[in-house]
């Protein structure tokens, strides 16, 4: 037996120029994404030294600018994943939806410049909260994209339910990680960090268990 809301929320088709247009702004996006993750790289200092323990020292001094650079790779990497994950399944891309990816990439070409914000070595609350503010702001984004994606019915017919049905509350949760996170890092300093990852996963799993996710449902 179908779901009605499944029904009601999927497309029934598209023209041509409808799933083109989707295409290339997919494209778009990915070539964007590709540079903003290799201007990660270029930004990292090479350590100097003739010896394996002066390259040692070398990067010893620079651990905090490897470790966020790391951290800027999973977040842009776990942010691109969605994207691709949503966008195989877009038949057509209105406006409202072309503004909103805009705004999406605008935060990913910004992120090398936020990672200067916490390669410190000793990093403070305001370049913290900048930080997870600007990844709130992001994951907030992506939610509101499934959403629009929803109500316009620019879901191809093939979508799993999972889009269709609560494909927006995994991204929301993800924001509320970052956003709660703020006040907490001047409790946990650098652990706060740590929540990034612990909160999604724990909310995933909550969200899953009482079926918001759609997750489960044949």
């Amino acid at each position: 037996m179908s779901d009605p809301a499944s029904d009601q929320d999927a497309a029934t088709d598209f023209e041509g120029t409808d799933r083109g247009a989707a295409e290339r702004l997919t494209f778009f996006s990915d070539a964007v994404v590709a540079i903003a993750i290799t201007l990660l790289a270029i930004e990292l200092q090479v350590p100097e030294g003739e010896t394996a323990a002066a390259l040692a020292a070398g990067f010893a001094a620079n651990w905090g600018e490897y470790l966020a650079f790391l951290i800027s790779f999973a977040v842009i990497a776990r942010h691109w994943i969605s994207h691709h994950r949503l966008f195989r399944y877009v038949g057509r891309a209105d406006t409202g939806i072309i503004w909103l990816n805009m705004f999406w990439l605008l935060l990913i070409v910004l992120t090398p410049f936020l990672t200067r914000f916490i390669s410190e070595e000793h990093i403070d609350f305001p370049r913290f909260g900048i930080y997870a503010l600007a990844q709130t702001l992001q994951t907030a984004t992506f939610a509101a994209m499934v959403l629009v994606l929803r109500r316009s019915r620019a879901f191809i017919p093939e979508t799993p339910r999972y889009w269709l049905r609560g494909g927006w509350v995994s991204s929301a949760v993800t924001a509320a990680s970052f956003l709660v996170s703020i006040p907490l890092f001047p409790l946990m300093g650098s652990w706060a960090f740590a929540l990034w990852g612990i909160l999604p996963f724990l909310g995933g799993r909550l969200t899953d268990a009482v079926g918001l996710t759609g997750k489960g449902v044949d």
